[in-house]
């Protein structure tokens, strides 16, 4: 087993030391405009006092209250001439990646083989998706993965409940996504009982207290608006809302990305938790069925969501998984092209557009793979299709939450 941490180590050292060279050689996309323009936010009105401000030639400030110091300590290194900004910006993401990878080979070997789990981590890490949407795009999305990923590892795999709630509180602080996880989290705590319970509750209220409650007590109304009450941009291009438009539905559009969109919430969170109650063993898996749903049903969209399934998929099943990483990475390249009017690899800056039709053909199939991995992870969790060494492994998924 060394050998093989050995090797998902350096291949994760590998991608991690490309990664940062694209994000040093290139600009990235229109989101590193609106990124630096918030850090001027910072500046200006500080982490907390920037919710409630208009930017020009910006969406709205939508992200979570640790967003502000990752920019304030931006500007730091900034004012002390260290890097620029569109690196900068990047270097987060590229570093997650790294951690992201390790983490996908600790859990997949609790319910797999070992060499499965080296070959499902590796694949991860080096996924065209990652080398896009972290070296080049320019946004925090892989950086919740990887503190959503640590949660579940500390608290499953370490028995470290205080620490799993500082990991979680830090992954809803960034982007609120991973509360889907919350239902799955919490039958795991209560399967382990009050003390860790209490444990993991406290190492969240912690991050809260911290990061959230400034903004709450000084800026709710902006911070409503702004953050609980973001329903996507503007495009959705992507699974349900796209054939709802196919099909001329703008009724069912409508309730999609207003009240239903809370609906997808609770089916992703509680479908994999309903499952994983009757079958503990099934909590790895389950964990990534969370993240899959919930890209599949969203219905707001853009491109740097795709990694929110990725190495999630690869917790439910590794075949299933490549297939989405293949049509996933298609997809990304052909749109990021398109995107910077140039060749493949030839990239510096990128201005987000509609698809083109074969975009659109692109996406369907990244879609439907995905919804396969998602049939995949409903028959796994319901103890359908678990093989031998699954079940060889279940018992110390049990004993290692147990301690």
């Amino acid at each position: 087993m060394a050998r093989l941490r050995l090797a998902v180590v350096l291949s994760a050292a590998a991608a991690t030391a490309l990664k940062l060279g694209i994000a040093a050689s290139t600009f990235g996309t229109n989101d590193v405009h609106y990124w630096r323009i918030f850090a001027l936010g910072v500046r200006l009105f500080g982490p907390v006092g920037i919710y409630g401000h208009q930017f020009r030639e910006t969406p709205v400030y939508n992200h979570g209250p640790l967003a502000g110091w990752m920019l304030a300590a931006i500007n730091w290194l900034l004012d002390h001439g260290i890097g620029s900004f569109p690196f900068l910006i990047r270097v987060p993401a590229c570093l997650a990646d790294f951690g992201t990878a390790l983490l996908v080979f600790e859990l997949v070997r609790l319910v797999r083989p070992v060499r499965q789990a080296a070959i499902a981590a590796i694949l991860v890490v080096c996924s065209p998706v990652l080398f896009v949407v972290s070296g080049f795009h320019g946004n925090t999305d892989p950086v919740f993965v990887m503190f959503a990923l640590l949660s579940v590892y500390l608290l499953v795999v370490r028995g470290w409940a205080v620490a799993a709630g500082v990991a979680f509180g830090i992954a809803v602080s960034i982007k609120l996504v991973p509360i889907v996880l919350g239902p799955v989290l919490l039958v795991v705590l209560v399967r382990l009982g009050r003390r860790r319970l209490a444990g993991f509750v406290g190492g969240g209220a912690l991050v809260f207290g911290l990061l959230w409650v400034p903004v709450i007590v000084s800026r709710w109304d902006a911070l409503r608006v702004q953050v609980f009450a973001y329903n996507g941009g503007v495009r959705r291009q992507w699974g349900l809302p796209q054939f709802l438009i196919w099909a001329h539905l703008p009724d069912g559009i409508a309730w999609l990305t207003g009240s239903g969109r809370f609906g997808i919430l609770l089916i992703s969170g509680l479908a994999a938790a309903a499952l994983v109650w009757r079958r503990p063993a099934a909590l790895v898996p389950a964990v990534g069925l969370s993240l899959v749903l919930f890209l599949l049903l969203s219905s707001a969209f853009a491109m740097q969501y795709l990694v929110w399934a990725l190495a999630a998929a690869y917790l439910i099943d590794t075949a299933a998984a490549t297939g989405y990483n293949v049509a996933a990475s298609i997809f990304v390249v052909a749109v990021y092209d398109h995107w910077n009017r140039a060749l493949p690899w030839h990239w510096y800056e990128a201005r987000a557009d509609a698809f083109s039709a074969s975009e659109f053909v692109l996406m369907v199939v990244t879609w439907v793979l995905l919804a396969a991995v998602a049939v995949m992870g409903l028959l796994l969790v319901r103890g359908h299709t678990f093989s031998p060494s699954s079940r060889a492994s279940s018992s110390s998924t049990r004993s290692t939450g147990e301690r």
